[in-house]
């Protein structure tokens, strides 16, 4: 029990939990919002943020690098990216909705393969650094999309849409590179094991 009940796993599953907020955070973003429903949104963007960056420094800091918390952060991250991704695919369709099919067809292949690693040899494997990446550039991209929603903002910043399509460019490109440094190493192990 002492090695899953860590700081660093209590602020991953924070951030799970964070999700169900960020979903009806997301949900009352309209037209019409006024600018407080955007600080809200901001606000908690910032706190999951701050789950992710913070849970990583104290595993380390307090030396409690643990299985179950490197399998819990990539799936913390994963959920959050999920609800904007499946939020964003209902409110904006196509470009959105191909992102949120590759990430779920790449997902269930890693969680399979991941699977079969853990059972089999006891193997947990932490997010590679083009994957963190890729959600950096796509949770901006995706709060981007997000804040101009409201007319308020929209009109005043239309530069927000350039901006936006530089970030969720660039997160293809980390979530091209990510998938290939996963799929080579797993197809490397697996080479390796005769599989």
């Amino acid at each position: 029990m002492k090695n899953i009940v860590t700081i660093a796993n209590l602020l991953s599953f924070l951030r799970i939990c964070l999700s169900v907020p960020l979903w009806y955070s997301l949900s009352s973003i309209n037209e019409n919002s006024n600018i407080y429903v955007i600080y809200w949104f901001l606000g908690l963007c910032l706190l999951i943020s701050l789950t992710d960056i913070f849970d990583g420094y104290f595993a380390r800091y307090f030396n409690s690098v643990t299985d179950i918390g490197k399998f819990l952060d990539p799936v913390a991250d994963k959920i959050c990216a999920l609800v904007f991704v499946v939020y964003l695919s209902i409110e904006f369709g196509i470009s959105y909705s191909s992102l949120f099919l590759a990430l779920l067809v790449r997902d269930i292949i890693i969680s399979v393969v991941s699977i079969y690693f853990v059972r089999k040899e006891g193997r947990y494997f932490q997010a590679n650094i083009f994957g963190k990446w890729f959600l950096f550039f796509i949770a901006i991209s995706m709060i981007l999309e997000a804040v101009r929603i409201p007319n308020i903002i929209n009109q005043e910043y239309s530069y927000l849409s350039t901006l936006n399509s530089i970030f969720y460019a660039l997160s293809w490109v980390f979530f091209i590179l990510a998938t290939y440094k996963y799929f080579s190493m797993y197809y490397y192990l697996l080479k390796k094991n005769n599989v």
